[in-house]
């Protein structure tokens, strides 16, 4: 069993890049993780467009709650190191449209509208995936690059 669990985590620090900002890592994985199961909840929305919808269960709630919270932790590190003002704009963007996607999935009337608001989520959670693993551990931009925090408000679909 030690060397079972030896060599789960030698496999899992040799497919992590050294540079590798951990909780752009956590953020990704948890991404992937999501998009399973927010995918299925739209399929099953999107079979009942007429219908009232079914809710949005307690636990993909709070996992997408902290799904966005790390997104916004990360675009506050990203920019705490001096990173691309663009990477940070993009998290944070993600970590608003998190919760304005899961306030209107969990409103809407219909399993059209609530298929609409997962299907934003989808989208998002894909990009998650893709763009996360672009930040670098000691990734550093030069501070012309940055911009202040107004400038990247969370842009509409």
């Amino acid at each position: 069993m030690k060397r079972l669990t030896l060599l789960f985590w030698l496999a899992l620090l040799a497919a992590t890049p050294a540079n590798a900002d951990p909780l752009a890592v956590q953020v990704a994985a948890e991404a992937k993780r999501l998009l399973a199961q927010v995918s299925s909840a739209q399929v099953s929305a999107t079979a009942r467009p007429g219908a009232t919808p079914t809710p949005i269960g307690p636990a993909l709630s709070s996992d997408l709650q902290r799904f966005g919270l790390a997104t916004s932790r990360l675009s506050s590190e990203i920019d705490q190191r001096g990173g691309p003002a663009d990477l940070r704009c993009i998290f944070r963007g993600m970590a608003d449209e998190t919760g304005k996607q899961l306030t209107a999935a969990n409103a809407a009337a219909t399993g059209a509208e609530q298929a609409k608001a997962l299907g934003r989520l989808v989208h998002m959670l894909k990009d998650a995936v893709e763009i996360a693993p672009a930040v670098g551990g000691n990734a550093t931009a030069a501070s012309s690059s940055r911009v202040a925090t107004s400038q990247c408000p969370a842009a509409p679909f």
